[in-house]
């Protein structure tokens, strides 16, 4: 009889105790992120880095009561990839938000699908034309390109330079640089002696550099990035330029130090960089928090693109908590965030304006073994 009631009494237990053991289990709904994700191509050191920075948010902070599931394809840094890509992943009605890890140039023809699918995307690239004006679907992180040319100028307007060449590419990017540089350089006290522009095929840029050379700026920009950035790195040497050399943020990325020969050759190199790469000192007390986070998750000192992973996974964190977890729900969460703290600094999204951070999250560093230190 004794024997009966402990058996009833341990069945009791256990089933009493079954759906706390089953409750965790039941509590991880899944929630699939698509990706496109430049793996190969141009763009690949900073999409492996943002990637590495989205896994430690995920690893640290994640979606509570929910399991991620990323499924990523490659753009191979080509807009017809990154559409193609889009496509696939925005018809899958269990894909719930989109990862566009791409350059401007992929971002803004996913752009132009971004209506027609109805899914939220958080995406990469710096063309103000992807955030202003804004599409209802399409939220991009980092700063405007006219941003980082404010923050250009008004550096070397600190420093006394009056003469600006430039070099960039003839993509969306790459023009919108030059086109904000024109506009700002007057305002600044600068003249704008050369915009050279350059090819993702070329291969040689002696041409462009003869220009720039005649043209004796004081301060010469670089927006290059990729295979074009370490051979124009390397063909500014060769052609013995002596302006100020300045070059786009893609370039702190370790295919770029691999590339010209070691991070020691880039020593000196000035950047236009998001606060998140100078480490807790730049910011206030939440960004130094949540950097702090981003290294315990990476193991080890992020770089620039890791911080842009972060806070792509920071942003995610926030639109779907603040809604019901549906792609609208999630759209509209996402455009009512307003200074949203981050590692690079505040995110806002307003109805026509979908850029994300702006000027207040850049400053310019100077390259010490790979790693930017805080200009004075």
């Amino acid at each position: 009889m004794m024997k009966r009631l402990v058996s009833a009494l341990a069945g009791i237990a256990m089933a009493a105790s079954a759906p706390l053991l089953a409750a965790p289990a039941a509590a991880q709904e899944e929630f699939k992120i698509g990706v496109v994700a430049s793996l190969t191509g141009g763009f690949a050191g900073p999409a492996k880095d943002s990637m590495d920075g989205i896994q430690a948010w995920i690893k640290l902070r994640g979606l509570k009561g929910k399991k991620i599931v990323l499924e990523t394809l490659d753009d191979e840094t080509n807009p017809v990839g990154a559409t193609n890509a889009f496509r696939r992943l925005a018809s899958d009605p269990k894909v719930r938000l989109i990862y566009a890890i791409v350059p401007s140039s992929s971002v803004l023809a996913i752009k132009s699908l971004a209506s027609e699918f109805k899914v939220p995307i958080i995406s990469a690239g710096a063309a103000d034309s992807i955030g202003i004006p804004a599409d209802p679907w399409l939220f991009k992180v980092a700063p405007a390109v006219r941003d980082f040319m404010i923050v250009l100028a008004s550096y070397a307007k600190s420093k006394g330079f009056k003469r600006i060449a430039m070099l960039n590419g003839t993509d969306a990017f790459g023009q919108a640089e030059i086109a904000a540089m024109r506009k700002l350089a007057p305002e600044h006290g600068l003249q704008l002696v050369a915009a050279e522009t350059y090819s993702a095929e070329d291969t040689n840029y002696n041409a462009q550099m003869t220009r720039i050379r005649a043209a004796n700026p004081d301060i010469f920009y670089s927006g290059a990035f990729g295979r074009s950035a370490i051979l124009s790195f390397k063909q500014t040497k060769q052609m013995g330029i002596k302006a100020h050399l300045v070059m786009g943020q893609s370039v702190v990325v370790k295919s770029f130090f691999d590339g010209i020969g070691g991070a020691k050759v880039a020593d000196g190199l000035m950047v236009p960089i998001q606060l998140g790469s100078f480490g807790p000192e730049a910011g206030g007390a939440e960004m130094a928090k949540l950097y702090a986070e981003l290294q315990k998750g990476l193991g080890r000192q992020p770089a620039y693109f890791n911080t842009f992973g972060y806070d792509v996974g920071l942003i995610t964190e926030a639109g779907v908590n603040k809604s019901d977890g549906t792609r609208k729900g999630i759209r509209d969460a996402l455009e009512s965030l307003k200074d949203l703290p981050a590692v690079n600094g505040p995110v806002t999204y307003t109805p026509g304006d979908h850029t994300g951070q702006n000027f207040r999250s850049i400053a310019i560093g100077r390259l010490e073994s790979g790693k930017p230190v805080l200009s004075k």
